[in-house]
């Protein structure tokens, strides 16, 4: 039995190192990998996909009721019949079966209120449609958020641990120089304090990374994953090259505009209908029925009865709940009215901001570079100084931070002019599905693709 156990546990431990050498052997991903994972996963499309179907179910519910009814009944009966009084033993009882049966049919032919529901929802199912979209796309800039944010952080940490390594050098140097009375204890104790201050922001830029994953592992639904590293010249250029196109295109195509939009229609329709109640109702009515049952417990020969009936359904009074109701929908059309105003303006300032923000972007991505430039050199530059004896290491020191600084500024940049980027083109009508690998290209480095070729 004990060997038993030992080998059960022994395979078990095996399963998972392979399972673990699996799971890190993982080929890190691209941006529309990880999207294409994200739309299996992602909860918020799935409902999204759900109400596009019944919306489209109610609406062949609605159709439906305007088509021809066919229905058929039947009825099987045990009649008993006895009379009372001085007579009745002169008639007896007497017991008898009975049924009936045929079908009946119904053709509206006049129901302005059924008319009018089925428009509204045919205009709900593309009101569902539109979600839909809305949906994609709000995924689609979850996770670009969260991919660059998890490149970012992963570059944060670099960032720190190269400069933590640089001041380790540093304070190896300015102990040496101090061993030869070259140095002060001052500027020692200086380097040391930075690089400590430097291993604190190290520690929270790690935990910064580890949160970043957590939140795209709720997107894909993976952990102990890895991403291709980002480029770093990334090159996009957006659709439309004045930011007047952008709003024209953003107010046409954009999927909330679309869903006002529906939603104006949907309850002009709504109104339409409840008018429509005050209308008469007129349906065509065709039955046909075998029928062997007497009435009022009489007996009667089997019998068919074949005819034609138009029905008419007109109200006159309902006690002012009709009148009510319409009161109640017009206002619900006005209320839908107002909001596609507001989503005209919101759209229209949202597309504005996009572009404004991808233009400041860009200039800071430029100015950033030239600040990581100048900051190296001012690294090598103090560091060299410190060496002749013709600076303090406080300069240096300045340097570091001043290039670790440099370079977080470069990346938050980056990202900023990737999301305006993203924002713009998504509101101006550009399909996640095409956007995605578009721009799952230019974020890769050429490492990667060369990676990526190989692997191929």
């Amino acid at each position: 039995m004990s060997l038993r156990l030992l080998f059960a546990m022994a395979f078990g431990f095996s399963a998972a190192l392979l399972s673990y050498a699996d799971e890190s052997a993982a080929p890190p991903m691209s941006l529309e990998a990880v999207y294409a994972m994200a739309l299996d996963q992602a909860p918020s499309l799935a409902i999204a996909q759900y109400r596009v179907a019944s919306a489209e179910a109610q609406s062949a519910e609605a159709a439906g009721a305007l088509l021809p009814q066919l229905s058929l009944f039947g009825e099987w009966t045990e009649n008993s019949l006895s009379y009372r009084g001085p007579l009745s033993p002169l008639y007896g009882e007497e017991t008898y079966n009975g049924e009936r049966y045929g079908f009946r049919a119904r053709q509206t032919l006049f129901n302005v209120a059924q008319f009018r529901e089925a428009q509204r929802r045919e205009v709900l199912t593309d009101l569902s449609e539109s979600e839909l979209a809305e949906a994609e796309i709000e995924l689609l800039g979850q996770v670009v958020d969260a991919y660059l944010t998890v490149l970012v952080a992963d570059d944060t940490v670099r960032q720190f641990q190269q400069e933590s390594d640089a001041l380790e050098k540093q304070l190896e140097e300015s102990q040496a120089l101090y061993a030869r009375a070259l140095l002060s204890i001052t500027q020692v104790l200086e380097t040391q304090t930075r690089s400590e201050t430097v291993t604190a922001n190290l520690i929270e830029a790690e935990g910064d990374a580890a949160i970043a994953r957590e939140r795209l592992t709720e997107l894909i639904g993976i952990r102990g994953f890895e991403l291709m590293p980002m480029s770093e010249r990334i090159v996009l250029i957006a659709s439309e090259a004045a930011v007047e196109d952008a709003v024209r295109k953003a107010l046409e195509h954009s999927p909330s505009v679309s869903i006002a939009k529906e939603g104006v229609k949907a309850a002009e329709y709504a109104l339409k209908r409840e008018k429509g109640s005050l209308w008469p109702e007129v349906s065509l009515v065709i039955t046909d029925q075998y029928a062997d049952v007497g009435f009022d417990n009489l007996v009667s020969p089997p019998r068919d009865t074949e005819s034609i009936a138009i029905s008419v359904n007109y109200p006159l009074l309902a006690g002012g709940a009709r009148i009510a109701k319409i009161r109640g929908v017009r206002a619900d059309y006005h209320s839908a009215r107002e909001e596609l105003k507001r989503v005209n303006r919101a759209i229209e300032t949202q597309t504005r901001s996009a572009w404004v923000r991808l233009i400041a972007a860009n200039k800071r991505i430029v100015a950033a570079q030239r600040a990581c430039e100048t900051s190296e050199v001012s690294v090598l530059a103090a560091q060299e100084s410190v060496r002749a004896g013709a600076a303090r290491v406080t300069d240096v020191l300045v340097a570091l931070a001043q290039r670790t600084r440099a370079q977080r500024d470069r990346s938050f940049a980056e990202q900023q002019r990737i999301m305006a980027w993203l924002e713009l083109e998504l509101i101006t009508g550009s399909v996640p599905g095409a956007v995605a690998p578009v721009l799952s290209d230019a974020l890769l480095s050429t490492a990667a693709v060369s990676a990526m070729a190989a692997g191929q």
